[in-house]
């Protein structure tokens, strides 16, 4: 690893643990949507309704820890889920009005506190990091794409004879 993918690499790291501490008492972000529900409720404002399945894959995680998401949102009144009228395995999942209003209010929430963090940074800074930070994104998400990909292709490892 180069020393600028080192970098890069403490620093998203670094990043990761900071922004997770808006949630803690006194950041003015409390009751907030946890991070999987934000991001659950943020795809379904885009979408409308999704499946499960199609949740997991957008998020790249397991159907199964996106279902135990999506029961803990429904039992707070964020989503409803059903069965999809095509295939009756598969459960589509819809925002509730009480969801929206909970994504818009930590939308809002957390606007303020980027705009405290960014308040110093210039308006062409800003649009950089936001330019940047969308194509980290998505370069890490076309890895775990292909990640997936390649190790669907693998075949299963021959068990002991």
């Amino acid at each position: 690893m180069d020393e600028t993918a080192a970098t890069v690499e403490a620093e998203v790291a670094m990043l990761l643990r900071l922004a997770g501490r808006p949630t803690q008492p006194a950041s003015g972000l409390e009751g907030s949507l946890d991070r999987s529900a934000y991001l659950i409720l943020g795809l379904l404002l885009a979408e409308r309704s999704e499946s499960v399945n199609a949740i997991a894959d957008h998020l790249r995680l397991d159907a199964s820890t996106v279902t135990r998401q999506v029961i803990a949102l429904e039992t707070a009144g964020h989503v409803t889920r059903r069965r999809c009228a095509d295939d009756g395995r598969s459960t589509i999942v819809e925002p509730t009005p009480a969801g929206l209003a909970a994504l818009d209010a930590t939308r809002a929430a957390r606007s303020v506190v980027y705009d405290d963090v960014l308040a110093d940074w210039s308006h062409t800074d800003r649009q950089a990091l936001a330019t940047l930070l969308a194509r980290l994104n998505a370069a890490l998400d076309d890895r775990a794409r292909k990640v997936s990909a390649g190790a669907a292709r693998q075949p299963a490892p021959l068990g002991d004879a």
